[in-house]
């Protein structure tokens, strides 16, 4: 909203098939990946390894280590608290989620903080989606143990689901008081898994 105006900057998917134009709004949605964007005002020529992009708006970023190159995902994490200013408007004001991901795990971030930022756990657990295990992923028999990363959750329907749905800005209290500074939910993979499994569950089988 600007200057009393609403834009509407997306088209969720309606619950229902009643009216077309809602599902060709829908289906005119453009999702993009960017490599190497360059984003920022205070270092110019750096970049994020990728960005996802919904009509021209980056949602979220993500670094890729690889060990061939002797990095991980905790150099993913580093690289974001040390080499990434919270300050650039891709971070404070437009992505909602940042990733760091290797070949055998995933993390995620809300917000960047310098040194003091925290990354949570965005693994599927060791045993695989919906069975008992541990900490991790399981192994993929046919690539990475992430590629449920980019298969599942940044699928194009994915995506924008998990946006329209599970993504939420709240006001932060201290004491009760309201500060004026906002913090942002987004899902661990579990929670996103669990419900969208449940959801799917319910269509095909009834309540």
């Amino acid at each position: 909203k600007l200057n009393g105006v609403t834009f509407r900057v997306a088209f969720f998917a309606p619950a229902n098939g009643l009216t077309p134009t809602l599902w060709e709004r829908y289906a005119a949605n453009r999702l993009t990946v960017v490599r190497q964007l360059h984003h920022s005002e205070s270092k110019p020529g750096t970049s994020v390894d990728l960005a996802l992009v919904v009509n021209g708006i980056p949602t979220a970023t993500a670094e890729l280590k690889n060990p061939l190159t002797q990095q991980s995902v905790a150099h993913a994490m580093e690289q974001y608290r040390s080499d990434r200013n919270p300050n650039d408007l891709i971070f404070k004001h437009r992505t909602v989620v940042h990733f760091a991901v290797d070949p055998d795990q995933v993390y995620m971030t809300t917000k960047l903080a310098g040194q003091g930022t925290v990354f949570l756990p965005f693994n599927e657990g060791s045993a695989g989606a919906g069975q008992a295990g541990g900490a991790g992923n399981p192994a993929n028999p046919v690539g990475y143990r992430t590629a449920y990363l980019w298969e599942r959750v940044w699928d194009r329907d994915a995506w924008l689901g998990l946006l329209a749905s599970f993504v939420h800005v709240e006001d932060v209290h201290v004491d009760g008081v309201k500060t004026g500074a906002k913090r942002t939910l987004f899902p661990r993979f579990h929670q996103w898994d669990a419900v969208t499994r449940l959801l799917a569950a319910t269509r095909s089988a009834g309540p």
